[in-house]
């Protein structure tokens, strides 16, 4: 609850969250399958321009982001936790303009795992993955990082960097 803690002390953070919210997943050191990762049941969501957890972390709650993590896991072992926030190009150029390696998930791919791969860069998976969407599906960001703690310390940053470039368009 720490990671969440921090999410909802950061006045700007609910400006990332997508429209079909998020969720931020933590896996045991050696997790094998979705009912070893913990996430958020009903997912992130926003109250009052703030983040907030509609329960507890659960084991096994959070599916679809917890194969993403079982992939990242594979290919980096000590990435064990990943949050996605929602993607715009403006936000993606603040990431890199801050030094952050991202990559495209490629679409096309046979599976999550050969997505993945193609994200490595000098045999190193960048920790920030995105897909602009497409077709009746909402475009991502996915920060991973060590743990939940970490991933929301980027997130805490992002945040505070896309709202001052916001305050500089105005």
């Amino acid at each position: 609850m720490e990671a969440v803690g921090q999410l909802a002390d950061c006045s700007d953070a609910a400006k990332l969250l997508p429209e079909i919210r998020s969720n931020l997943v933590m896996a045991l050191a050696d997790a094998k399958n979705v009912n070893e990762i913990a996430g958020i049941p009903g997912r992130l969501t926003e109250v009052f321009g703030r983040i907030t957890a509609a329960a507890y972390p659960a084991w096994g709650a959070s599916k679809n982001t917890a194969r993403i993590l079982l992939a990242v896991m594979k290919l980096d072992s000590s990435r064990r936790a990943v949050m996605e926030i929602k993607y715009s190009e403006e936000l993606l150029k603040i990431i890199q303009a801050h030094g952050i390696s991202t990559a495209l998930l490629q679409s096309g791919c046979e599976s999550l795992d050969q997505t993945l791969d193609s994200c490595m860069i000098d045999q190193q998976l960048p920790p920030v993955l995105y897909t602009a969407g497409g077709f009746a599906r909402e475009g991502a960001i996915i920060v991973t990082g060590v743990n939940a703690v970490e991933v929301t310390q980027m997130v805490s940053k992002i945040a505070a960097w896309y709202s001052q470039e916001q305050k500089q368009e105005q």
